[in-house]
């Protein structure tokens, strides 16, 4: 019970940190532009949305193959303060098909570093549990408070301008079930853990290159890709069952093609080990920024 109260505590300090910084541009430092990537969320706030996104899941050991379509907009209630929905469909084969259940997330922008190319923000995201399919989402609800950064490495001296064009993002959350075990139709109980969350991509933008370091020659495409690898990482903390405390993740290169309002994003999924997964998977995004896109109407904020 006290642990319990104490994993309420935590969220709810989450939730209601002080809103009163100064309003920065999303993801944006400085020179630095940090695109919405696949595996982790970017460290910005914005009006946006994903759709679709789609994802390529091998057949698991029992020959099932998954294909996931989902979306997520994300509206700014200020500047700095962002709210956000997602859901999707999932397809099976063989298994059919039904809807993923709904998530829901709050986002607040904590800091910017134009000099040093630098930001920060929190989050909260809750997966409702029994908000989908039945046998397509959780019988449980989970809250996951997260932390996001993201560091350009423009403030590098100019003797290393080969490495400015640099960037590192990361994330970093823990996955709190509101149900301690789950018990199927059968009887059979299973604990739901807590979860570590984490992971960061390494990113070289072209886009960076081209207007603050060197022209780019050639195809104006190469003008407007990031090319990157995501890792992302899975720990189960406590109330695991046995043998089920080993980090699974997956190791996701590939390449962003930013436009001014939208982007295009592709990235394979390669299994970290034998516990993540049987074959090399993929993902795939279309990004609009609504912000740009419509910044009179939808994509300014609720409040100033």
């Amino acid at each position: 019970m006290m642990l319990e109260k104490a994993k309420a505590t935590a969220v709810a300090l989450f939730l209601l940190f002080p809103l009163s910084l100064p309003a920065v541009a999303h993801s944006v430092a400085g020179n630095r532009i940090f695109p919405a990537t696949l595996g982790i969320d970017d460290p910005g706030v914005a009006d946006e949305l994903a759709l679709p996104t789609y994802t390529y899941i091998p057949p698991d050991s029992d020959g099932t193959q998954e294909s996931d379509v989902s979306f997520n907009y994300a509206k700014r209630v200020t500047e700095n303060f962002a709210v956000s929905v997602g859901s999707g469909q999932i397809f099976l084969r063989p298994g059919g098909s039904g809807w993923s259940g709904v998530s829901t997330g709050l986002k607040y922008h904590l800091y910017a570093d134009s000099g040093h190319e630098f930001m920060a923000s929190i989050g909260t995201d809750i997966d409702w549990g029994k908000s989908g399919s039945t046998g397509f989402s959780d019988p449980f609800t989970t809250v996951t408070p997260s932390f996001y950064f993201g560091k350009g490495f423009g403030d590098l001296p100019k003797s290393l301008d080969a490495l400015r064009p640099l960037a590192l993002t990361g994330q970093i959350g823990v996955s709190i079930p509101t149900q301690s075990s789950t018990t199927d139709d059968d009887g059979n109980v299973s604990l739901n853990p807590d979860v570590l969350n984490w992971g960061f991509t390494l990113q070289y933008s072209l886009p960076y290159l081209n207007a603050n370091i060197s022209e780019i020659h050639g195809p104006e495409m190469l003008r407007h890709v990031v090319p990157l690898v995501e890792l992302t990482f899975q720990t189960p903390l406590s109330n695991y069952d046995d043998g089920a405390n080993s980090t699974t993740g997956f190791v996701q290169p590939g390449f962003i093609y930013m436009a001014d309002s939208w982007q295009l994003a592709f990235e394979a999924q390669i299994p970290l080990n034998s516990a993540s997964g049987n074959g090399i998977g993929a993902v795939a995004e279309l990004h609009f920024f609504l912000d740009d896109l419509f910044p009179s109407s939808l994509g300014k904020p609720l409040f100033k």
